[in-house]
């Protein structure tokens, strides 16, 4: 069943194997079946100091590639004890990924098998996922450019024991495999052996589950990518709409995933309810980095920028460079530098003007009567990141005077006049 099982490999390019192995009889079975294969294969072993024989098994694996001249990596890896697991996780993919950077290769192997699998499935099913995660492992997944691969997925794990058994391979086991304290351990020993014992096929029947649930997400992903593609990665409303709601999911799961936003399903749903139901001009916070911003009919992911906010006082006789690096100046001559100009009113008994970003509650004046900046925004149909650019002029009262570009107060009582020559900045 191993043999037949490493067999896939034959479909890959002939380049360089960088192997995972723990001195486990998973990972020591793997590295004895590849011996015969023509890859050129190179160890990687971690040592996360947190067992006595730790460094007797890497003195045993060392020895162990010499005889059979496999090169071997060591990383002793030094974590605190708070986020063991995911830490530890980061730190063997970072170091597996240097390897293969050094020996020039994209081919990373682990010896998950399939009683991993069944774990996996049930740890997700009981965390809450999507398709792709509740199909929990697959035999191939690219990660960073890299191709992780699982070439023992479809081996049960007594059968792995059962290779080691006739081909005398040593390897030692993890005390820690037995204890509790894991989850992962727990749902081994009490959950995947129990289910084991109600139905010998159990193991099977995950791998057929796995299977299922990820050939239906290829097939909605497949849509999803297409979808993004013809829409230049944003999301079309007036299309979108008419999707079946599980493809309108996978859409925004494909975007979130591309930015590489965390989300569960209460966030997902969240979001679709933004899309379908929000009005124009509106954002949807995702992250400390990204939002979705809705322009209309268009939804699309967008990077946060730092809203310079200011409240400048603007002198009359003076080049006035603003604190969002724009600039607002009342001279006539400005050394021919390429500004706006516009004649601006005003009362000479509310000097000075100010310049500053919009506020909340800010409003403006028309011959019929009075408007809420934000109305005028969405009636002009000004997206929300051209407004956060705006500069707007207010006597000394906080009367708007004018929305540089876009508006100028008119009003009978502003007697007095100036030209006032400008530029946007951040």
């Amino acid at each position: 069943m191993v043999k037949e099982a490493l067999k896939q490999l034959n479909n890959y390019p002939n380049k360089p194997l960088i192997v995972s192995v723990s001195t486990g009889v998973d990972s020591m079975v793997l590295l004895h079946a590849l011996k015969d294969l023509d890859h050129k294969i190179i160890v990687v072993h971690f040592n996360h100091q947190k067992r006595e024989a730790s460094s007797e098994e890497a003195v045993y694996l060392e020895n162990y590639c010499k005889v059979y001249n496999i090169p071997f990596e060591y990383k002793i890896l030094s974590i605190s004890e708070q986020n063991f697991q995911d830490e530890a996780r980061k730190e063997r993919h970072q170091f597996l990924e240097e390897i293969a950077k050094k020996y020039h290769t994209t081919y990373i192997l682990t010896a998950h098998h399939l009683n991993d699998l069944a774990e996996t499935v049930l740890m997700k099913l009981s965390r809450g996922s999507n398709l792709y995660g509740y199909s929990g492992l697959q035999y191939s997944t690219i990660i960073n450019g890299f191709t992780y691969l699982k070439p023992l997925l479809s081996v049960p794990k007594v059968a792995l024991y059962d290779y080691a058994k006739k081909e005398q391979i040593t390897y030692y086991e993890d005390e820690s495999n037995q204890s509790l304290d894991y989850t992962r351990n727990r749902y081994r020993h009490l959950v995947i052996d129990t289910l084991i014992k109600e139905n010998p096929s159990f193991l099977e029947k995950v791998s057929q589950y796995s299977n299922h649930l990820y050939e239906a997400f290829s097939y909605i992903r497949g849509n999803s990518s297409a979808y993004l593609e013809a829409n230049k990665n944003t999301i079309d409303i007036n299309t979108f709409k008419d999707l079946h709601i599980t493809l309108q999911k996978d859409i925004i799961a494909l975007l979130l995933e591309t930015h590489k936003i965390s989300f569960n399903q209460s966030k997902m749903n969240a979001v679709l309810t933004f899309i379908l139901n929000s009005g124009p001009n509106k954002t949807y916070v995702l992250d400390d980095v990204y939002f979705f911003k809705k322009t209309y009919h268009k939804v699309s992911i967008s990077k946060q920028k730092k809203i310079v906010t200011f409240r400048q006082k603007l002198e009359l006789d003076a080049f006035n460079v603003l604190e969002n690096m724009g600039y607002v100046t009342f001279l006539k001559d400005t050394s021919n530098i390429a500004i706006y100009e516009i004649n601006i009113c005003y009362n000479k008994l509310a000097l000075p003007l100010w310049a500053r970003k919009r506020n909340p509650g800010d409003v403006l004046e028309f011959d019929y009567g009075h408007k809420k900046l934000k109305d005028f925004y969405i009636d002009k149909k000004i997206p929300k990141d051209f407004r956060d650019k705006d500069i707007i002029i207010t006597d000394n009262n906080n009367r708007i005077l004018s929305v540089l570009g876009r508006y100028y107060n008119k009003s009978s009582d502003l007697k007095d006049e100036l030209t006032l020559r400008y530029k946007r900045g951040l």
